[in-house]
Order: C-alpha cells, then structure tokens, then sequence
C-alpha cells in the first residue's frame, strides 16, 4: 500500500478535475439536460397521473376491500381485492360521466352568460353608488362613470370568449393530454392490484441501503406520512364535493343567479381550510347582490353561513375524523405560510406538510427527553 500513497493526491486531483469538468458541462450544456429532463418528464407523465389516481382510490377501495374481507360469502372473500378496485372505479366513471354530459355544458352556459352580462351588471353597480351617494349626499369616492365603464370594458375585451369553447371542444378530442390520462388510469389499476409487491420491494430495497434498525424506522415514518397525506387528501377532495352539490342545490332552490359556477367555486375554495370558506361565501354574496338584488344576497348569506357551520361541525368532523389533530391557529399558520410560499397548491397541502413536520418534531423532542431523563438516572447512581 506504501507505495501508492505517495499517488493518493494525484488521484484526488485527478477526481477533482473530473467533477469540476463534469459541473462544467453540466451548465454548459443546460439547454440540452433540461430539454433530456423534459423529454423524460414527458414520458412519465402518464405513470405520474397513475399514480396520483391510484393515490386517492387507495383509501376507498381499502375500505370496501376490508368490508368485503368480513364478509360470510367465501366468493367475497376470495375476491375481496378486484371487487374492491372494480366498484371504485365504476362509481368514479359513472361520476365523470354524470359530469361531463349534465354539469359541463350547464356550467359552460353560466359562463359565457356571465360573461355577456357583466358590462350590465358592472354599469347598474356603477349607477346604483353614484346615486346612493347623491342621494345621501355624501361623496365617499369619486367615481366616473364614463371613464369606469370605458377601463371596465378595456379589460374584459382582452378576453376571448371564444377560446372557451374551443377549450371544451378540445376536452373531447383524442389529444395528448387525454392519451396521458387514460394510459394513468389503466396505470393506475394494476398499480392498486401490485401496491402488496410494490411496498414490499420498497421495504426489501430499504432494508438493503440501510441497517436494520434504520430501516425499521424508516418504513414505520414513511407509512406514518403516507397514512396523513392520504387521509387528508381523500378526505378534503370528498368534503369538497359534498361541498359543490349541496351548495349548488341550495343556491339553485334559492334562484340565485349562476347558482352552479358558485357551487363549482365553493366547492374548490372549500380546498383551503378556513380561508376558503371565508373567499367563498364573500364572493358568492357579492355576485348575488349584483346579479340578483340585497333580498336574495342577505339569504343566500344566510344559507351559506348555516352551511359552513354544518360543514365545520358535522360533515367536516365526520369525513375527517381524526386526521386533523392539530388545533386551528396552526391550521391558520400553515395555510397562510403555504400560501405567502407556493401560492394556492401550497396552502392545499399546508396542513398535511405540517402535520408530519409536527409529527416529526414531536418524536425528536420525545427522544431527547428520554435521553435527558436516562442521563439524569445515571447522575443519580453515580451519586
């Protein structure tokens, strides 16, 4: 060995240089790694929907699976995983189905509808300040009606209604993004029916890289995070729709005015914890009060209220269960630092990364206190 230490630093050197030359061409030939990374991206997005897909339908076939594992039948029994996969994915398809052929083109109506209507609606809002103003005679802001209704009308000619459509006739075409989604979802069932030997050659590979111990930990962590994530996940997408229906037939009985483009937004809004309601039910009863006059905005106020209360304390508690085990002011923090961070993807999945920071901490914080607490006996003994 002596005599190849007196190499040692030359090899180092050599190694240095290799790296340096290798970071080098890295940036120098940016361009060409991004477009390679792309390209890659691009073929794999398909297993990437899959399993996004296969992510949200883990828990209710699960449960089904489950279910149908106590049941008596032997055949239910025997079958209990396919059953379990095949129902889900029916009752999702039918859904879609139901989606695509009723509440698109109805929505799609109460857009372009909108759309024509709000000059009028922002003109007879306009007109109704202006006069409340004179009439009281107070003068909070001025306000030009020429020159509103003329900016007003500047900003909403920059959009081109006609794109909408021509985004709803691409939905049906067969095109790329279509190709991707429906190869995800074919993906996404065999990813269900091999999750059994896609886990357990995760665990094989773990126990691999790691020692045994570390290993150990690890998968109980992972499983803990993925048990948070996909609860909440499945949960929040589920209250949401609970969300859109109920809020759309309430609106609906209401006859309020785009009742199913404000159900659709309560719904989505619905995705952020607390500050989605708030964003919702404020916007709602704006565009009731232009579109429909102060009566119906006091009650579709009032209706939304009684629905967020129920929401807060009955479906949200019951579809969530104890999955949201952390009080509301981190709720708030989270939400509002994911948001001020990623934007509105990031205040969606605030909370679950909170949770398992917490989770995380809690059980580093438990550590150093049995350790502080085994170091404390010791000083004892020693006394």
């Amino acid at each position: 060995m002596g005599r190849f230490e007196k190499y040692s630093k030359w090899v180092m050197a050599l190694i240095f240089a290799v790296i340096v030359i290798a970071v080098y061409k890295t940036f120098d030939n940016f361009n060409k790694i991004a477009e390679f990374l792309k390209t890659v991206w691009s073929a794999l997005t398909p297993f990437v929907i899959g399993f996004i897909i296969a992510y949200i339908f883990n828990m209710p076939v699960n449960k089904i699976d489950s279910g149908l594992k106590k049941s008596k039948c032997a055949f239910l029994n025997k079958n209990s995983r396919a059953i379990s996969i095949t129902s889900v994915y029916f009752i999702a398809i039918l859904l879609l189905l139901i989606v695509i052929r009723s509440i698109v083109p109805a929505l799609y109506r109460n857009v372009v509808d909108l759309y024509y209507n709000v000059p009028k609606y922002f003109d007879e809002t306009i007109s109704a300040l202006v006069n409340w103003q004179q009439e009281h005679n107070i003068t909070l802001f001025e306000v030009d009606e020429l020159n509103a209704t003329k900016a007003f009308n500047n900003i909403l000619s920059s959009i081109d209604i006609t794109q909408f459509s021509k985004y709803a006739q691409g939905v049906v075409k067969l095109t790329s993004g279509v190709v991707n989604f429906m190869i995800g979802a074919i993906a996404s069932v065999y990813m269900l029916i091999e999750k059994e030997r896609i886990i357990s050659l995760g665990k094989r590979l773990c126990m691999v890289i790691f020692k045994k111990e570390t290993a150990k930990k690890f998968i109980e962590d992972v499983a803990k995070i993925n048990d948070i994530f996909s609860k909440y996940i499945f949960c929040l997408l589920l209250d949401a729709v609970m969300m859109t229906v109920l809020a759309t037939i309430i609106l609906s009985l209401l006859k309020v005015k785009y009742a199913i483009i404000l159900g659709a937004l309560i719904g989505v809004c619905n995705l952020i914890p607390y500050f989605g309601a708030i964003i919702a039910g404020v916007s709602s009863v704006l565009i009731t009060l232009i579109t429909g006059g102060l009566l119906k905005a006091v009650w579709t106020a009032i209706a939304l209220a009684i629905l967020q209360q129920v929401d807060g304390n009955f479906i949200g508690p019951k579809i969530m269960g104890e999955v949201l085990d952390i009080s509301p002011l981190w709720i708030i923090f989270a939400v509002t630092l994911g948001g001020g961070l990623f934007g509105v993807g990031g205040m969606v999945i605030s909370v679950p990364i909170f949770m398992v920071i917490k989770m995380i901490l809690s059980e580093v914080i438990a550590q150093l206190e049995q350790k502080k607490a085994s170091e404390r006996l010791k000083e004892e003994k020693n006394e």
